[in-house]
This record gives C-alpha cells, sequence and structure tokens, in this order.
C-alpha cells in the first residue's frame, strides 16, 4: 500500500468511525472498505496499471464520506472531502481530477464513462451478487426507515429491488462475465421469496 493510501485509509475510517456514520447500518466503515476491496479485486482483473489502481484506491475511501454530512447528494460532499485533502498532501495533480470523476460516477443513476468509473460502479453494488445479500438489502432497509423515514411492507420492499436488481447493469468484464450471474441468483431467490408470500 502506498503512503497516500495509507494516510486516506486512515482519514476515511476516522470520518466513517466518528460521525454519523458510525450510526449507519449499511453505508458504514465495512461498506466503504468492501469497495476499496472490490476495486483492487476489479483493478487486477481488468489489467489497470498500478497508478490507476492508486486512484481507484482512494476514490473508494472517499467516496462515502460525504454520509458524514449529509444522505441524499452525499457524492459532492465526498469530493469536496477529497479535494481538501488531497491538495493539503499536495497529491499529484494530474489524478486529481481521476478522483473526483470516479466518486462523481457513483451517483445514481449511474453512467461511468472510463474504465476507472466503470471499476468503481461496479464495486459499488459487487454486494448485489453476494452470498449475504439478503443481509445487506436489510441493513439498508433498516437504514432509510431511520434515517429517511422510508418505510415499506415486506412485499413493497422485495418489489422495489426486484425492481432494481432487474434493471441495474454492471459496466466491466469481469462485472458482466461474473458479477451478473450471482446477481441473478439473487434476483431470482428475491422473486421466489415474493410469490411464495402471495
Amino acid at each position: 500500500m502506498s503512503k497516500i493510501i495509507n494516510e486516506v485509509r486512515m482519514y476515511c475510517e476516522t470520518i466513517l468511525s466518528n460521525s454519523i456514520c458510525s450510526n449507519y447500518q449499511f453505508h458504514d466503515l465495512q461498506h466503504t472498505l468492501e469497495v476499496y476491496k472490490n476495486v483492487l479485486l476489479l483493478a487486477e482483473s481488468e489489467s489497470i496499471i498500478a497508478e490507476e489502481k492508486e486512484i481507484l484506491a482512494i476514490s473508494a475511501l472517499f467516496q462515502d464520506t460525504g454520509y458524514s454530512r449529509i444522505y441524499k447528494g452525499h457524492e459532492e460532499i465526498s469530493m469536496d472531502i477529497a479535494e481538501e485533502f488531497l491538495v493539503q498532501r499536495n497529491y499529484n495533480n494530474d489524478y486529481l481530477p481521476s478522483v473526483l470523476k470516479c466518486i462523481s460516477a457513483t451517483r445514481m443513476p449511474q453512467q461511468p464513462e472510463s474504465i476507472l468509473e466503470k471499476i468503481i460502479c461496479d464495486a459499488d453494488f459487487a454486494h448485489l451478487s453476494a452470498a449475504n445479500y439478503f443481509q445487506n438489502i436489510s441493513l439498508l432497509r433498516k437504514e432509510w426507515s431511520y434515517f429517511l423515514g422510508m418505510n415499506f411492507t415486506d412485499e413493497e420492499w422485495k418489489t422495489l429491488n426486484i425492481d432494481f436488481l432487474s434493471t441495474h447493469k454492471y459496466h466491466t468484464n469481469f462485472g458482466i462475465s461474473v458479477l451478473e450471474k450471482c446477481k441473478l441468483n439473487n434476483l431470482l431467490l428475491l422473486e421466489q421469496s415474493l410469490v411464495s408470500r402471495k
């Protein structure tokens, strides 16, 4: 791990552990560390060079820090936090715009353009294909209820997630060839659980 990645990781872990983020059930430090791990995995599979891996790692660590100040529209704040920190540390001016673009690309609806933006978008939604997918969406449901006042019946929640999984698209080769299959399996399980309740 490079010196700047190490500094960023410690700084972001502090923000996510000592702000309102520590109360989030889903968008917490663990989620950020999973996205960080996922960008490195995807970067490896896409044969990304070391300098670009650093951009991805830094972007992944900063991308949800904006939740420390605001829930909706947090990406803009995440970009501000990243830029302020990186400028103070004289981070490479050639790389800084790419970091900010990667963070911006995670906004919904995702419309990534560069390969780095596609990687961070897929890393951010790799949980859709995870074995613990149902645990993750249960945590997100609690988070939305508590912080956004959005409450759903079990049927409404399953329908919402079926719609999301059905329309979501991965962007990288790894996402399309590997993550998509696991995501479709979770979609099938969701659809079956909705049918079984009717």
